[in-house]
């Protein structure tokens, strides 16, 4: 009921996935100005040294194996990718002054980058708990403005501690990666099993990330909770709640992750102008429907009709049936 509710509620604000387009292409524009001036030399140094080439060359080769079946490559994928990943640790150690600045300016650009992508998705969970609560529209500008102290702090806290974990997860899938690749013995079966379980590892925990800070902007937004409040009150699940968001997130990572690499190949990328946004969009939604349902409280799912969980989980009605004349 959650997906399917914040699906409808998807489709009913449309427009907002244009002005999430354009927040995320100026988040990008100021993403890249700065990766060009803190990133790009260090970068150029790294990217045409043939410690690198080899790794990013058998990358390549890994997946083009794949899709034509080139079992005689995979099977000497692993030892292969170990060995080009030693000599370019090796020339990193040899460059560590570089790399030490490198990984600085790295970390801060993606935080940077984070933290003003994180203040639009605030801003467009204000919007959608207004449409929700009162069917009220406002102009993106004033709900940055409004939003702008509780949401700068919250990423404060949330930035870095989603930084640290994406960083621990990714270290974690692909370490499972290459295990899996030597532990299975057969070139094609060990690549694709290898693949599919490590990709099946990430959206779990992406989705496990998702499911433990849920109810924190809600709470923050919708009931104008202080910080230390919202946090208490978001972190609070009884064990179905969990377990009914957690699959929510897991399928819909999963859809997420399905439709944009399908759109992305059959449109020449195209596509992603607007499955980007409508991802982002959608997860916003389900965060805010999880919240209403769970707090069982009323909410406009279209102009029209209202969810009222407090009496049945999912019963609609027509709203101007609370009206008599």
């Amino acid at each position: 009921m959650i997906f399917k509710n914040s699906f409808h509620l998807l489709v009913d604000n449309f427009s907002l996935n244009y002005k999430m387009l354009l927040y995320k292409l100026i988040v990008g524009a100021i993403t890249l100005g700065l990766s060009m001036a803190l990133l790009y030399p260090v970068l150029y140094s790294l990217f045409t040294s043939q410690q690198f080439k080899d790794v990013a060359e058998l990358t390549s080769g890994f997946f083009k194996s794949m899709v034509s079946g080139d079992t005689e490559f995979l099977e000497s994928f692993a030892p292969r990718l170990k060995d080009a990943i030693s000599a370019l640790m090796g020339y990193l150690q040899d460059n560590a002054a570089n790399v030490i600045l490198f990984i600085l300016a790295l970390a801060f650009v993606n935080l940077a980058s984070r933290f003003l992508s994180g203040i639009g998705n605030f801003a467009f969970g204000y919007l959608i708990d207004c449409k929700m609560s009162s069917y009220a529209k406002v102009s993106l500008t004033g709900a940055i403005v409004s939003n702008l102290g509780k949401a700068s702090l919250w990423q404060l806290i949330y930035v870095p501690i989603t930084f640290i974990y994406d960083l621990a997860v990714l270290a974690i899938c692909f370490s499972f990666f290459l295990i899996l690749l030597n532990v299975i013995s057969m070139g094609l079966i060990a690549a694709v099993v290898a693949l599919m379980l490590s990709v099946a590892l990430f959206l779990a925990s992406q989705a496990f990330k998702l499911t433990v800070f849920n109810g924190v902007v809600p709470a923050l937004v919708g009931e104008k909770l202080k910080l230390r409040a919202a946090l208490k009150k978001g972190f609070s699940f009884r064990k179905d709640e969990f377990i009914t968001l957690f699959s929510t997130y897991l399928v819909t990572a999963m859809i997420i992750l399905c439709i944009n690499v399908l759109f992305a190949l059959v449109s020449f990328g195209a596509a992603l102008l607007l499955t980007v946004p409508m991802s982002y969009m959608m997860l916003i939604s389900i965060q805010f429907v999880s919240s209403y349902q769970f707090n069982r409280k009323k909410y406009f799912l279209t102009k029209d009709t209202i969810i009222k969980p407090d009496k049945q989980d999912g019963a609609t009605e027509n709203f101007y049936d609370d009206f008599e004349i």
